[in-house]
This record gives C-alpha cells, sequence and structure tokens, in this order.
C-alpha cells in the first residue's frame, strides 16, 4: 500500500472524513459525531454544519436501508458495507457529501423515479412535499418515513447527483450532494 498516494489523493480531493466498511447504527452515530466535531474545528456558519450533518446522516441511513447485503447483527441492527466521505470541493468551493454502497436492482428504479422527481422541484416545493410525505407516510419503508433523498434535496446547493455502477457483478449506488 502506498500510504504516500492516498494522502495525496485525500488531500487533493478535499476529503475531511471517510470510511468504507461495515456501516451500523451505532457505527453511524459515531461518524457522525466525528464528522460534525471536524466541522467545529474548520466552519464557522452554523446552518452550513446543521446541513452537512443532516445530510450525512441521511446518506448513513440510506446505505443500511438500500444495501443489497444487509445483515442483522445479534443486536437486532442493520449493518451493511458501504463507503462514505465528506470533502470541500476546491473548484466548486462547496462541501459535498457522498456515499456507495451495493444494492438490489429492483431498487434502482425505486432511487432512480424517486430522485428524478426531487430534482424537479424548487426549495419551497420540496418543504411541501417533506411535509405531506411525513404526514401520509406514502413513502414509508421498512427502515423509515422514506424522506431522505427529500431531506438532501431540500438542504443541499444543487440538484442530487446519483448513478448506478457495475463492478463485479454487483450493482451499486452512488449519491453525491453539495452543500
Amino acid at each position: 500500500m502506498n500510504r504516500s498516494k492516498l494522502r495525496f489523493l485525500i488531500n487533493d480531493e478535499g476529503i475531511v472524513f471517510s470510511f468504507s466498511g461495515l456501516i451500523s447504527q451505532s457505527l453511524t452515530a459515531f461518524m457522525i459525531k466525528t464528522v460534525q466535531e471536524q466541522l467545529d474545528e474548520t466552519i464557522t456558519d452554523t446552518t452550513m454544519k446543521k446541513a452537512i450533518f443532516l445530510i450525512s446522516a441521511e446518506q448513513l441511513q440510506n446505505v443500511m436501508s438500500y444495501s443489497k447485503n444487509k445483515n442483522l447483527d445479534t443486536k437486532s441492527q442493520c449493518v451493511s458495507f458501504g463507503s462514505f466521505a465528506v470533502g470541500f470541493d476546491k473548484d466548486k468551493e462547496k462541501y459535498f457529501v457522498t456515499s456507495s454502497n451495493e444494492i438490489d436492482e429492483n431498487d434502482k428504479e425505486k432511487i432512480t423515479k424517486s430522485i428524478n422527481f426531487i430534482n424537479t422541484m424548487q426549495k419551497e416545493q420540496l418543504r411541501k412535499f417533506l411535509r405531506e410525505q411525513l404526514r401520509t407516510a406514502g413513502n414509508k419503508h421498512d427502515r423509515g418515513a422514506g424522506v431522505g433523498f427529500i431531506e438532501m434535496a431540500k438542504r443541499s446547493s444543487e440538484k442530487l447527483e446519483y448513478s448506478f455502477e457495475i463492478f463485479d457483478d454487483k450493482l451499486y449506488f452512488h449519491i453525491l450532494t453539495y452543500i
């Protein structure tokens, strides 16, 4: 392993925090706390910190909700393999949150339709849609209210970016949110 290359890549990509491996509820709480501590050292804008914090939480929850290889650990919690990063894009001069995980082919269409629909809305429309979804639980699934993409879009400075990739015959979902 070439640590110099890794350090250069992390620095070059503006990564503030990253993780790749099995993600659980308890690890999610730890990562969110760690990201928050990192941001407290570098960002004074509390609205920005809150947005990054909330988007991080939503992306980590999505890794567990949409993971193809969900497992239940001994405490009946979901544990899923995924990757997660928070960083600063030097070209755009914006923070970003990104995550990736293997998904089931059946979820691809659902995710695509949801994000494409959400990306058509303006901020006020997103707020109204979020309230409606919470009131009716129309998008509810086994791990939550199904409003994570709406929450991310509401707080992002750009439309949600996403893609799917087949790697080693497995389907991966990637999402990127700028703040």
